[in-house]
């Protein structure tokens, strides 16, 4: 998959992670277990403008991968989340004001409207985060 990220607007980093497996006892980055890309991290960390392009590898035993953008001043309503898997033929595409975003070979996976409900208590935080909810999602096997 080719994966190329043009950071529009200042975010504080952006992060890539395949995702083997999932924690959802833990929020944000922590609840998923498997590699990180830090090329994307460096690339966009403290920069008011980045361009990354690159070639994103593939791990087999990886569910999906996941990139995230954390907006200036972290305000979670500007946050960037895009969940995609390999799928060869396919792309993703995102374009707005604050990135533009293309990965070939892959196809975006929509849990906008996936409600988790785990057994245990769970924190507001968690319940909020997109992070927490994806984890929740591939927890549920729902359709990647």
């Amino acid at each position: 998959m080719q994966l190329r990220l043009e950071v529009k607007r200042y975010h504080e980093f952006f992060w890539l992670r395949d995702i083997r497996n999932v924690n959802i006892y833990e929020c944000c980055a922590k609840c998923f277990l498997g590699g990180k890309d830090n090329r994307v991290y460096y690339g966009t960390l403290n920069k008011p403008y980045a361009l990354i392009d690159i070639e994103v590898q593939e791990h087999p035993k990886a569910k999906a991968y996941y990139l995230c953008g954390l907006s200036a001043g972290y305000n979670w309503y500007e946050n960037t989340h895009v969940a995609f898997v390999p799928a060869p033929g396919e792309k993703v595409i995102v374009d707005n004001a604050n990135i533009g975003l293309t990965i070939t070979d892959a196809r975006r996976i929509d849990f906008s409207g996936y409600v988790p409900n785990p057994q245990g208590w769970f924190s507001d935080k968690q319940h909020t985060c997109r992070n927490w909810i994806f984890a929740n999602y591939i927890n549920d096997k729902m359709p990647l």
